[in-house]
């Protein structure tokens, strides 16, 4: 149950500067209120980093004005997670080697229908374990979507091999089996499907390269591909718990598998090279990957919401898709065969600039997605085009979602929206469902 003071005290803010958060935490019942307000009231001093208001006045109604302060993300933090941190401080465990991160692993394996689960400080490191753990290093090459936050293509360079990009299928935005089909060489040793955004890659198409798979479901929590939940396809699969994901633990991810052999490994290589029984005997070359006691208890309060806080984010999505139907806009494409679990609302817009300078103007957060890793020399060492992920992610925003939003914020939100779409001149709607060329104007090998 969330404290209805501290909310109120967030929403009837009036805010006269911008708000510049990518996120903040939502205290829910048993925390003061007066945090909260403190945070809303501190004044501005300095450069916008972290939290930054330049000036908040004395709460008057809010939906009186035309301005209102919603972050893009808000972690739920509520009295289970609170509980059992406060076991974990009363017991004295606050590092990696704790009983709650054990329970955590294990709750998790049941969660996502696997056998092994390593937890790890966030899900970047999730990822270059199971690289590592694959045995995958220099002058090997792995298939990367081009369109993606950062994390899986440094994690590829991180180990030493070199990251492939392949574009992405314009009815999922996940990566286009045929286009992958067109970078396998010689050197490739794995694909790194990434479930962009809550939705699910097509693991049955990619299955047919015959190629490991390691699958990224960072932004997938909740999400199922053909009946199976997200986490449970590939070699190895890697999850994230940042602030801004549905189910969090602060920072913090995780690695999971069938093999008892790769989670051994990957155990192993987590804990500096060592195993338990033969400490401070290192048989591998290792890291300290590993997850905190005290963030694994955050988790464990978070698994007992899970239902609850996935369907808070899909109900909001739902409402956006209700909300800003006739706008011209257009939500991410769901594949048929997917349940399409939300992260971030995500529309496509033309104009994109201007719209947000006019939502982040009335203070609502909304994001440009990421630049597509193709547009970046780190990360473009290959040759061939991205036409499908350089269009999405010119034309593709983030609008405020997290599972303690009000019918109130999602309607001023999508408010915003709407009068953004109708300043700016001649916004141009992208159909989920047209085709590559359709999209970019072009002709793209990817399946339609």
């Amino acid at each position: 149950m969330t404290d209805p003071r501290g909310n109120q005290a967030r929403r009837r803010a009036v805010v006269t500067g911008d708000l510049i958060p990518l996120w903040h935490v939502k205290y829910s019942a048993g925390s003061p209120a007066h945090r909260c307000m403190t945070v809303l009231k501190r004044p501005f001093r300095g450069s916008l980093k972290g939290w930054a208001l330049k000036t908040a006045h004395a709460a008057v109604d809010v939906d009186r004005i035309s301005r209102r302060a919603i972050p893009l993300s808000s972690a739920d933090i509520g009295m289970s997670e609170r509980a059992y941190v406060e076991a974990a401080l009363d017991a004295g465990w606050i590092s990696g080697t704790g009983p709650q991160v054990k329970e955590l692993e294990r709750r998790l394996a049941e969660r996502i229908s696997r056998a092994h689960v390593t937890a790890t400080a966030n899900g970047t490191l999730a990822i270059e374990l199971a690289l590592r753990a694959l045995g995958i290093g220099r002058g090997d090459e792995v298939i990367v979507p081009a369109l993606t936050f950062a994390a899986p293509a440094s994690s590829v360079l991180a180990v030493g091999a070199t990251p492939i990009l392949a574009d992405i299928a314009p009815d999922t935005w996940t990566l286009c089996p045929d286009d992958v089909a067109e970078r396998i060489t010689h050197r490739t040793r794995a694909i790194l499907a990434v479930d962009i955004l809550g939705h699910p890659c097509d693991y049955d198409a990619l299955a047919q390269f015959g190629l490991p798979m390691i699958e990224d479901a960072a932004e997938a929590h909740g999400a199922r591909y053909k009946g199976r939940p997200v986490g449970s396809f590939g070699v190895i699969s890697a999850f994230s718990f940042h602030a801004n994901k549905a189910i969090t633990t602060g920072e913090g991810g995780c690695a999971a598998t069938d093999s008892a052999e790769l989670a051994d490994r990957m155990r192993v290589i987590a804990n500096h090279g060592m195993r338990p029984d033969r400490p401070y005997v290192h048989d591998v070359v290792g890291r300290n990957h590993r997850m905190t006691n005290l963030a694994a208890a955050v988790g464990l309060g978070q698994l007992d919401r899970w239902d609850e806080l996935i369907a808070a984010r899909n109900r909001i999505s739902a409402e956006y898709d209700l909300l800003l139907a006739s706008t011209g806009c257009a939500a991410r494409p769901v594949a048929q065969w997917a349940d399409y679990s939300c992260w971030l609302h995500t529309i496509t817009v033309g104009n994109r600039s201007e719209i947000l300078v006019h939502v982040r103007d009335r203070g609502v957060d909304a994001r440009a997605i990421w630049p597509a890793l193709s547009t970046q020399p780190l990360f473009n060492v290959g040759d061939g085009s991205f036409p499908v992920a350089e269009a999405v992610a010119s034309q593709a925003m983030w609008l405020p979602t997290f599972s303690g939003m009000t019918t109130s914020d999602i309607q001023f939100v999508a408010e915003t929206v709407r009068q953004a779409m109708t300043r700016a001149e001649e916004p141009q709607r992208w159909p989920a469902s047209a085709s590559c060329s359709a999209i970019i104007g072009m002709t793209c090998i990817c399946r339609t």
